[in-house]
């Protein structure tokens, strides 16, 4: 295929949706820059088997005009740059030449209408209504579109999206909390009172709901009102309802939902939720009718899931208002019911923590823990709420133990920052399990409170009364040792750093010439940029002179003389750190580490070997090791490793996975 001119190529690899808006994304820029586009329907690694037979939803013709083959996408990927390559220029300059050169433009932008620097996001987002109409769509969805556009468009509709599904029923999806997905039915209910007599339509995944929706608000629509689509596939069902649901004049889901965010994106309007259209009375209002349904017990919903997700709702809302005990009580009885979903133990100590019913909470914690369908966030979260019952009850050094196995796994997870705050300030953490840190600077180092019930299962004021700690500031030195992906790349994420730098520039009651401060402001000065490393050396060596016995300086400048390329040098640092602390297995892992990396690789491996035998209760340390013995065919002598590391982190994939590799080899 020759093309004079460079195309635009969409392509998605999940659902109907992000598809849908990666095409209308495509039609803007052709049109906007003077071009054409191309679809590439079946990429390597696509996610969603009913968007298989494309032949069910577009024309033969369009298809013809628009769809790539995997050679041509293969001959135009050769030189094709993606679109987010140029989304940081000030001018179309450098897009428009590498159009003219004749090489194409790879968008793979799902849900969010797109806008260059130089572009008027609020001028193109109406457009997006109109692109609809220029994708070939066979003649029988056409005729469907055309029918539900007249019955919706410009008649004020209110479309409402109720996610449910999968979210109830569905394995694994029914053993973790919902919370941006999940609305209760009553915010549905109290704008439907305030918009009395208006038309609406709703649209679920659960067919239960939108029958007992229908039974009290006969004038609400739903799909089959307009036509009849149970002889449709499911992707062309899911299509129309997704067009539908664009037609209405406004859009009402649940924060986070890839289905009503496309339909949005589609009609060229944002999508509303709740706080956008109700006021915080009658928000108020519906959580005190959540709290009552609740009350009644598990025959008011679907089945037990159902209860126990909607009660999650509840008891953050009952725990922040100061009812624990009404939470705790409301619980039970879903419990009894047999809601097996694995959040459940979780909520109920976390109800038990906040009364002080410390043998109840522990029971609740354990029995949670045991739970083999616990989602990674929620096992985190469970470990450290349990660190914070132990805690409290005066078990310093288990409580050490559980909140580090939490703060490895997920050390950026709101819930785990919290309870590790509380176990810092009440000096309930045993210092001596962790590795080396400024604990007197940490304490000061503190950032902004989490915004209430987002990604949170706990209630912040009740945990505590300061802001939480900014542990970034053991990442920066120790981020080699936690599992989580995102919380590794620490020195590479600049928002992170800023929010250090701020927190330290804000620390009060610790001077700032105190070798604490000036040696973690060198250690930022460098990562951030804004220093060089000859400098950051040269600050961290006078740290040194001020403080030679703190192991943790020589090992900042260990690091700093690496990043320098000063390798020898750095590996002296590192041998001083050891010498003050021999039997350090963190100082000994990252010594290791840095070994592996730069060509010694036996010694790196023999220094890991033997921090994983100095200590039991590092996840990433225990399985370095059963890695190292793996690659050496060594296999029943990485197996204590490597059950040791799935001990201390379940959910951590990796651990199990190559046990059973060992288990196949036998």
């Amino acid at each position: 295929m020759s093309q004079m001119r460079g195309v635009f190529i969409g392509q998605r690899r999940d659902r109907m949706g992000a598809r849908l808006l990666m095409m209308l994304t495509c039609i803007r820029l052709a049109e906007d820059f003077g071009t054409d586009y191309r679809v590439n329907w079946f990429p390597q690694g696509a996610d969603a088997p009913e968007l298989d037979k494309p032949e069910e939803l577009f024309s033969q013709a369009w298809m013809d005009r628009h769809f790539l083959t995997d050679p041509e996408f293969e001959e135009l990927a050769k030189t094709a740059a993606p679109i987010w390559s140029f989304q940081n220029d000030k001018t179309p300059d450098r897009l428009n030449a590498h159009l003219a050169s004749g090489k194409a433009v790879i968008v793979e932008e799902g849900f969010e209408v797109l806008a260059f620097p130089w572009e008027d996001l609020d001028e193109i987002r109406p457009r997006y209504r109109a692109f609809i109409d220029r994708i070939g769509f066979t003649p029988t969805l056409r005729a469907i579109m055309d029918r539900v556009n007249d019955r919706l468009s410009g008649q004020g509709v209110s479309a409402y999206h109720i996610r449910r599904g999968d979210i109830l029923n569905g394995l694994p999806w029914k053993h973790t909390t919902w919370p941006a997905k999940i609305e209760p039915e009553e915010y549905y209910e109290r704008h439907l009172e305030k918009m009395a007599g208006k038309p609406a339509i709703m649209f679920s995944d659960q067919p239960e709901l939108l029958r007992r929706f229908q039974a009290r608000y006969p004038q609400l629509l739903q799909m089959s009102d307009i036509v009849d689509l149970s002889q449709m596939t499911r992707a062309q069902r899911d299509f129309l309802e997704l067009y539908a649901m664009s037609r209405a004049d406004q859009i009402i889901a649940p924060i986070i939902s890839a289905f009503s965010m496309a339909a949005a994106r589609i009609s060229g309007r944002q999508r509303l939720v709740f706080r956008d259209v109700l006021t915080e009375q009658e928000i108020r209002e519906a959580n005190d009718r959540v709290v009552e349904r609740v009350r009644e017990g598990p025959k008011a919903f679907l089945n037990p899931s159902e209860a126990a997700h909607i009660y999650s709702k509840a008891a953050q809302y009952l725990n922040a208002e100061g009812r624990s005990e009404d939470a705790h009580a409301l619980a039970q009885p879903i419990l009894e019911a047999g809601a097996d979903n694995a959040f459940l133990p979780l909520l109920q100590a976390l109800n038990g923590f906040y009364l002080g019913n410390w043998g109840e909470a522990e029971k609740f914690a354990r029995q949670g823990l045991e739970n083999p369908h616990l989602w990674p966030e929620d096992h985190a979260a469970l470990c450290a709420l349990f660190a914070a019952i132990l805690g409290a009850r005066r078990k310093r050094w288990a409580a050490g133990r559980w909140f580090l196995r939490a703060f490895w796994a997920k050390p950026m997870r709101p819930d785990v920052i919290v309870f590790g705050s509380r176990l810092l300030y009440r000096g309930q953490l045993a210092e001596r399990l962790c590795p080396p840190v400024d604990w007197d600077l940490q304490k000061q180092l503190r950032q902004r409170r989490f915004t209430p019930f987002s990604n949170l299962h706990l209630v912040q004021w009740k945990v505590i009364a300061r802001q939480p700690c900014n542990f970034d500031m053991v990442l920066l030195d120790w981020h080699e040792l936690a599992l989580d992906q995102k919380a590794r790349r620490l020195l590479e994420s600049g928002d992170r750093l800023v929010r250090l730098r701020e927190g330290l520039e804000r620390v009060e009651e610790i001077d700032p010439e105190h070798p604490s401060c000036r040696s973690l402001s060198a250690l930022l000065g460098f990562r951030q940029g804004e220093i060089s490393a000859a400098r950051a050396i040269d600050e961290c060596r006078n740290v040194i002179a001020m403080r030679p016995e703190k192991a943790l300086y020589h090992k900042r400048l260990a690091d700093l003389l690496e990043a320098d390329g000063d390798v020898a040098a750095a590996r002296y640092a590192h041998g001083d750190a050891l010498a003050l602390s021999p039997d350090n297995p963190f100082l000994t892992y990252v010594s290791g580490c840095f070994l592996q990396r730069n060509g010694a690789q036996d010694q790196g491996e023999a220094q890991i070997l033997r921090a994983a035998d100095l200590d039991d209760g590092t996840a990433a340390i225990q399985g370095a090791a059963g890695q190292i013995l793996l690659r050496r065919g060594e296999k029943q002598k990485a197996r204590p490793y490597l059950e040791r590391a799935r001990q201390l982190c379940p959910t951590f994939r990796r651990f199990s996975n190559q046990l059973a590799r060992i288990d196949r080899a036998r």
